[in-house]
């Protein structure tokens, strides 16, 4: 009809640019009757729609090592489920490991001459034990014997004995002291060694576990992205992740905005299994083009790879939107159109459709409530047509 309307106006300028001699024939504006004409309205209905979806982890995780050296092993391909703390692959450790073993050696015997110095200082106070008590008794012996000098009740021979008894007494136990400050100084200076040397040991040996590359989280390999024999840094992603639990990312038509919410619960088909799951995420906003807005939906016990195909039932709804009979819709192709009547005058206007409810289609852009569209005879209407009753 669209095309009968251009040859008509092709016609019309063919005929106009030839001579004037002729007077033009006015263009007949085509005339249908018994077109019956109904109002586009608002109609409420219940809707269970399903839409297409995709599972997706949790979140994305790129392993990346902390040292640089060469990898070596890689213990998991794509699709393995891994475990939190499960070693995925080894670095290179010939560089580190012989620090770790010096570190071990040195604190090995520093420990050895603590138990040594210990024992010595056991010793030393059992003698400074002896040597106190000596010293005391040959104090005693002293001051008694000095009082009774005084008082000519002893002989001055007698008390020079006392008295070198007593010097020697009180030298023995300074000597002791001097063997034990001395040992307590040993032990001072092996234990700052010890605490560098277990200093230097625990970073030899983080350094160490660098070069196992742990997962850190309970999930799947997603994709290995350096193979064994590669030299590797921090800068260099090794492994991508998925962590679980698992989710299944779908888009949804616009007529279920505000309608879907997090915690809403919905059905999941995923290879042929059923579950149920629950909305945790829902997208602000839609795409302009596609009128769907996205969700995330929680499914606990799913056991699928990342990627999968899956299905999303929405519950049963009740939504409205603008609707038209059925008869009303007249499709060019893949293009669908409407003829609105106003003024007795039918306009061409492509229009986009949704889902069938009875005998009506939801029209979902292209047209307003209450235009008054034709219901009947829409083969035989052509733009600009007039139309009777």
């Amino acid at each position: 009809m669209v095309k009968r309307a251009a040859l008509a106006l092709t016609l019309m300028l063919i005929t106009a640019s030839c001579g004037t001699t002729e007077k033009a024939e006015p263009i007949k504006v085509k005339s249908v009757t018994g077109v019956k004409v109904e109002p586009a309205q608002v109609i409420s209905f219940t809707r269970s729609d399903t839409f297409s979806g995709t599972v997706i982890p949790d979140k994305e995780i790129f392993l990346s090592p902390k040292v640089v050296g060469y990898l070596i092993k890689v213990n998991v391909d794509a699709g393995d489920r891994v475990r939190k703390g499960e070693v995925l692959g080894l670095i290179d450790s010939s560089d580190i490991k012989p620090d770790v073993e010096r570190a071990k050696a040195g604190l090995k015997e520093i420990t050895a001459a603590l138990k040594e110095l210990d024992k010595a200082l056991q010793e030393v106070e059992a003698r400074k034990q002896a040597a106190e008590a000596n010293y005391q008794l040959a104090e005693k012996t002293y001051t008694r014997f000095k009082n009774l000098l005084k008082a000519d009740a002893v002989s001055k021979q007698k008390f020079d004995e006392v008295e070198a008894q007593y010097k020697g007494a009180k030298a023995s136990l300074e000597a002791v002291k001097a063997k034990e400050a001395q040992i307590l100084e040993k032990k001072k200076v092996l234990l700052a060694k010890k605490q560098q040397v277990e200093a230097s040991l625990k970073k030899a040996e983080a350094y160490l576990s660098y070069t196992e590359l742990k997962s850190p989280v309970d999930g799947v390999v997603l994709q290995k992205l350096v193979d064994k024999g590669n030299l590797v840094s921090p800068q260099t992603p090794i492994l991508k992740l998925g962590s679980f639990p698992l989710k299944v990312r779908a888009f949804i038509d616009d007529a279920y905005a505000g309608k879907i919410n997090v915690g809403t619960r919905v059905k999941v088909k995923v290879q042929e299994k059923e579950y149920t799951g629950e909305v945790v995420e829902v997208d602000r906003s839609s795409d302009p083009v596609t009128h769907k807005f996205g969700i995330k939906v929680l499914v606990k016990g799913l056991n699928a790879i990342p990627g999968t195909y899956a299905v999303v039932e929405i519950p049963s709804l009740k939504a409205e939107a603008v609707a038209v009979p059925k008869s009303a819709i007249y499709r060019v192709g893949a293009v669908e159109y409407v003829f609105v009547v106003k003024d007795g005058t039918a306009h061409l206007r492509i229009v986009k459709t949704g889902e069938e409810v009875g005998n009506m289609v939801i029209v979902l852009s292209g047209l307003h409530p209450g235009e008054k569209v034709a219901v009947t005879k829409v083969d035989e209407l052509v733009d600009g047509a007039r139309v009777e009753g």
